[in-house]
């Protein structure tokens, strides 16, 4: 994979601990450390942004921990949190962006502002052992949709296994952080299917996992585009017949976007919450992707809790050392 990919050096400009303004994540700073993504999986909005990059490429901010660095410098009030990877994964596999992704954690970490992430990524060990020391500022969520070999190529082929992204559960778990299971795409028909969701609900009762968010897919004119190039004419087939007769509409920051028909999302995440409590699993149904249905609190949306329990921390206008 790495050597089909080119990843380029990229200049970051202006404030980087700038507010949300869309959904769950509101009022929280999000920071991506690339602009596009390695894994490019076949249902990711962030590849048809009109900033994305060219194909085959990713965009490094190699710049950003020393722009961090001056801005927590120039600020008198810092964020209690800040939110990673809304639209990338800062844990894809190349050492340059390990690398970013590594001095940025470790800044925001020592100034005691706490990091939530969502990575389909292998987290290497150091990180781990950074994260050891700030317990309580990490809030973890791996991307997990399904178990299934089949489902995994199809439409995450340039991402970890599932079993390696298991492994990130399990040393979570070594260091007393138990991180969320975000289950996001559900492709219905495909991985909604009662037997690979119990399998995937068994497994993650095995590690001790108690609380998952939950979203179907969406579609979006250059995901659509996506499909037809990239998946199987079963698929692809499939995937017309979920959106053909839904409206565009706004989701979230998305201005055109389709939902699966609504009984079908309310049915499946009734009986996936179903098998989940027979695991001892809280699912959660995430609001921000489902507007139209009663969420839950999700854990973009315990960020922006415990930001608004916590003030933002005031740092010394004199500082010493």
């Amino acid at each position: 994979m790495m050597e089909a990919y080119r990843v380029v050096f990229r200049e970051r400009k202006g404030r980087l601990l700038t507010p949300a303004q869309f959904g769950c994540l509101e009022g929280i700073p999000a920071l991506n450390i690339t602009n596009g993504c390695l894994f490019r999986c076949t249902y990711c909005y962030a590849r048809g942004y009109s900033q994305a990059p060219k194909e085959r490429e990713v965009q490094l901010y190699g710049n950003l921990p020393n722009l961090l660095k001056e801005e927590i410098q120039r600020r008198r009030i810092l964020p209690s949190w800040v939110v990673l990877n809304t639209s990338s994964d800062c844990f894809q596999t190349h050492p340059d962006i390990l690398k970013v992704t590594y001095q940025t954690i470790q800044i925001l970490l020592n100034h005691r502002i706490g990091v939530s992430f969502l990575t389909k990524g292998i987290i290497p060990q150091y990180f781990f052992d950074l994260f050891s020391q700030f317990q309580e500022k990490i809030l973890p969520q791996i991307g997990l949709v399904s178990l299934s070999e089949d489902y995994w190529r199809r439409y995450e082929p340039g991402t970890p296994s599932p079993e390696e992204r298991l492994k990130n559960i399990e040393e979570f778990k070594k260091i007393g952080i138990y991180p969320e299971i975000r289950i996001d795409p559900i492709v219905p028909f495909v991985t909604d299917r009662e037997e690979e969701v119990n399998r995937l609900f068994k497994k993650l009762s095995e590690l001790g996992i108690g609380r998952v968010t939950l979203s179907y897919l969406h579609l979006r004119p250059l995901i659509q585009k996506q499909f037809i190039e990239e998946l199987s004419p079963f698929h692809q087939k499939l995937m017309e017949a979920c959106f053909r007769l839904q409206e565009w509409r706004k989701v979230g920051s998305s201005t055109k976007t389709k939902l699966i028909p609504r009984p079908i999302r309310e049915k499946g995440y009734e009986r996936i919450k179903g098998i989940a409590e027979r695991y001892g699993i809280k699912a959660s149904i995430c609001q921000c992707k489902n507007p139209d249905l009663q969420g839950d609190l999700c854990s973009s949306s315990r960020v922006r809790f415990l930001s608004k329990r916590k003030k933002a921390t005031q740092i010394p206008l004199f500082r010493c050392g």
